[in-house]
């Protein structure tokens, strides 16, 4: 599970003219669909609010429950048009334990998809998920304006791409545990593609969010919460070969609390 993608992340805007481009971790082509690289294989029933959004019984981005009737994901997992739904309460993308439809998919109203700023998204879900089914759960929200320094451990889920040569996407959930990245340390590796306050950069270290992984989830743990965890970050871009020894970047969660909580009714 290389980390990032748009399936489950990603695919980062270019170093220099010449370099591999960068792309939201969901784009996708026939048999090119994002997962995380060099990851494993997540426990049964331990990322409970892991979302797959779908098309066509097919599946194109991740998200994170974080309310009954409301998913975390990318700006970019919302412009693709059509049904959608979400599946979750599985391990596997392909045997839902629970599927909703999406009635609506709203994008943060800055979000630019040319700099990639703002790749917030949310979808409304058509009826709130079950939560008495021990296998979905909510994730707790990072706080406002919260920071993560550098090298502190987050991990990373979601059904992206695990190779880009040949495309494999994998039918069970991937999880890799990823050191965040400073955003001096991100913008310097970056270079071209400018680092704002609304990202945060993770992993470069040998796995990385890959296509499909777009919209998924970047959490730390944190045993102050009813899930023992933070969302601090939703798969935005990275490497367009998935690279592990570049940083993928998530959309930071504590930079648009004001917004995430206005659309979800907190």
């Amino acid at each position: 599970m290389k980390v990032f993608a748009v399936l489950t992340f990603f695919c980062a805007i270019g170093l220099a003219l010449s370099e591999v481009p960068v792309h939201p971790m969901h784009v996708l082509t026939a048999g090119n669909q994002g997962k995380i690289i060099n990851g494993d294989v997540a426990p049964e029933g331990q990322y409970i609010w892991q979302v797959s959004l779908q098309r066509f019984g097919s599946h194109f981005c991740g998200g994170s429950l974080i309310k009954a009737g409301f998913v975390m994901t990318a700006a970019h997992c919302t412009d693709l048009i059509g049904e959608v739904s979400a599946i979750l309460g599985t391990n596997e993308w392909r045997n839902p334990g629970q599927l909703i439809a999406v009635e609506k998919m709203e994008s943060h109203p800055s979000w630019n998809d040319r700099t990639l700023d703002y790749d917030y998204g949310i979808a409304t879900l058509s009826s709130n998920v079950n939560l008495a089914d021990p296998m979905v759960g909510l994730i707790d929200l990072a706080d406002a304006e919260a920071e993560y320094a550098g090298g502190t451990m987050a991990i990373t889920t979601g059904w992206g791409l695990t190779s880009v040569s040949p495309d494999i996407l994998p039918d069970k959930m991937q999880v890799a545990s990823v050191p965040l990245v400073s955003q001096t340390d991100c913008q310097r590796q970056w270079r071209l593609q400018t680092i704002t306050d609304r990202m945060q950069c993770a992993a470069g270290s040998g796995s990385s969010s890959c296509m499909g992984d777009s919209g998924g989830p970047l959490i730390v743990t944190d045993s102050s919460t009813n899930s023992g965890y933070r969302l601090i970050g939703a798969v935005s871009w990275g490497s367009g070969t998935c690279d592990t020894s570049k940083p993928g970047v998530y959309a930071k969660i504590s930079a648009a609390r004001s917004w995430i909580d206005s659309q979800i009714g907190n």
